[in-house]
């Protein structure tokens, strides 16, 4: 049944069909969050206080529920259990930027392209590699973080434990994105206990959908790091396993060649996820 529903979450993604109910419900989300965070700082609630206010009462109605189904047994529990991870799944993956990374990058390195031609022809080569090589680790290390809070972790905990883990690390990651308040710092906190073994698990399928060697090489001296956050660990990680080259050609602007850089960063991510889609088909066919 998790197969089922990832199959037709990641269709609704892709396609953007039913955007606007989905943006409807991601602002109802977000409404819940700052009507607790308004009350804490009325009320003088430490940040922790309003970190559980925010995210328990959504955890434990998820978890209520499934209780609920579990008692009803056979193809019923079944039935209920995929409805309620649909509905739990639509409502925390298709809670996505408009544009996404790739996008936004995309549009502001064109537009910089076409406003600094001349100083980018009169700039010094060796100085504009390195801005450009700069320029591509920032914009690589966004996109690896919006895949890994928008994508990867809540699908990871669904598919390892169900709706409820799934539910709270969403509202965790609405309150660390937050504008900085006194449940930010907390929440940041618990978000790098939350990260850590997906982008463990994240960074090994990077080794399997790009240079194995390199990426099992740095795999393993970065993955056991417990200081090393989850967003470092995965932009070198994609670094290593799908390297670029980064390098202008005489008389070239840079824009196009971040784009295909940053373009082939994203592709690693989507052979990422065909992996990981792939290993749960298996694991659905053969138990």
């Amino acid at each position: 049944m998790k197969l089922l529903v990832l199959l037709i979450v990641l269709g609704l993604r892709q396609t953007g069909f039913g955007r606007d109910l989905f943006a409807t419900a991601a602002g109802l989300m977000r409404r819940w969050r700052d009507g607790w965070q308004a009350r804490g700082a009325r009320e003088g609630w430490s940040g922790g206080v309003v970190l559980g206010f925010i995210v328990l009462p959504p955890a434990l109605l998820a978890m209520a529920a499934v209780a609920g189904i579990a008692s009803l047994g056979g193809a019923a529990e079944s039935l209920a259990m995929g409805l309620l991870g649909l509905v739990v799944m639509l409502v925390v993956l298709l809670d996505r930027a408009q544009p996404d990374a790739l996008g936004r990058e995309q549009d502001a390195w064109l537009a910089a392209d076409e406003i600094a031609r001349d100083l980018i022809a009169e700039a010094d080569p060796v100085a504009l590699e390195a801005a450009a090589q700069a320029e591509l680790a920032r914009a690589r290390a966004g996109l690896v973080a919006e895949q890994l809070r928008e994508l990867f972790a809540p699908l990871f905990w669904f598919l390892l434990l169900g709706p409820v883990p799934a539910i709270a690390y969403y509202f965790l990651r609405l309150c660390a994105e937050a504008p900085a308040t006194a449940v930010s710092a907390p929440a940041a906190r618990l978000l790098h206990y939350a990260e850590w073994p997906v982008a463990r698990v994240l960074a090994l399928s990077f080794a399997l959908a790009g240079d194995f060697v390199a990426t099992w090489q740095h795999w393993r001296t970065a993955a056991l790091d417990t200081s090393l956050a989850a967003v470092p660990l995965l932009e070198e990680s994609a670094r290593v396993a799908q390297p670029v080259d980064s390098r202008l050609p005489a008389d070239s602007l840079p824009g196009p060649m971040l784009v295909n850089a940053l373009a082939a960063s994203g592709a690693l991510l989507h052979r990422a996820l065909v992996i990981w889609v792939v290993l749960l088909a298996l694991h659905t066919l053969w138990p």
